[in-house]
């Protein structure tokens, strides 16, 4: 990999692309209508066979001080291609993009006002500020109007870091400042299940700060290309998790291994935490 790039601007947004040609247009374009404009958008393919770096290469030639598309070897999956980007970019401030959604035109200038809001009440923290989101099909048909709602999560249960058993952010929907940046990078992530919940880990046990903003600030895609989508919370019964239960053991032992990479304590702790806080 290069030298590490310094970003001319507030905010680095970071897009890891693999065959995106469908959506792709629509959330660049969502982008550039932004009501704020201090950010950049680095985008890192993942070996895409569709007309992705086509698309991309197209933006980057019509707008070149705002879409940079680097060029280095494919890095094998959305989390590893994701956190290559955070190592390779410099920045005040961070936000992470899918490839396949929309984002409201004042996304940006609001989630760059709550993390200088939280950074006044919490002086050298690191800081994620993560709105909520609008969950919608492929065609943008609305499915849920709120993706926490919709996914019986809860943000206002998981306050530090011993509350940390489930991940609360999406990372479509997070943007954070340069100390989360650093605190998640000074780990080795091997065990990190997504970049999100990556991030998030390590801002909570480094004493951050996770600010869940109320409003939602973009449509999430929830189709049959996702990494990973949105999941209906009401599924989670008594009977799912028994019929399901030595793949949410598997789940679980996988969160519990990214925890304890990050410093968490005993599995006692957190089975304990789980079943306190009433989270699956």
């Amino acid at each position: 990999m290069e030298s590490v790039i310094h970003n001319p601007q507030p905010i680095a947004i970071l897009m890891a692309t693999y065959n995106g040609e469908k959506y792709l247009r629509e959330q660049i374009d969502s982008f550039l209508g932004q009501s704020s404009h201090q950010w950049h958008l680095y985008v890192h393919d993942d070996g895409s066979t569709d007309d992705t770096i086509g698309i991309l290469s197209g933006y980057v030639e019509r707008y070149p001080d705002q879409v940079t598309l680097l060029d280095y070897p494919s890095q094998g999956g959305a989390l590893q291609n994701f956190m290559s980007l955070l190592e390779y970019v410099e920045a005040d401030y961070y936000m992470f993009s899918d490839q396949d959604d929309v984002w409201h035109p004042t996304k940006v200038e609001k989630s760059l006002l709550a993390v200088k809001e939280q950074e006044k009440l919490h002086p050298d923290k690191p800081v994620i500020v993560h709105s909520d989101v609008r969950v919608v099909d492929g065609e943008l048909r609305l499915l849920h109007p709120s993706y926490r709602q919709y996914g019986h999560i809860y943000p206002e249960q998981v306050t530090d870091f011993s509350h940390c058993v489930i991940n609360i952010t999406l990372g479509c929907a997070m943007l954070f400042n340069r100390l989360a940046r650093q605190v998640s990078l000074a780990r080795p992530w091997r065990h990190a299940l997504m970049h999100d919940g990556w991030v998030t880990t390590c801002t909570f046990a480094a004493g951050g700060v996770v600010f869940a903003m109320p409003e939602a600030l973009l449509e999430y895609r929830n189709h049959g290309g996702n990494t990973i989508g949105a999941v209906d919370g009401s599924r989670f019964t008594i009977g799912y998790r028994l019929r399901h239960f030595f793949e949410m053991l598997r789940l679980n032992f996988r969160q519990y291994r990214m925890l304890r990479s990050a410093g968490y304590g005993s599995i006692i702790t957190y089975y304990y935490n789980k079943f306190k806080l009433h989270i699956h």
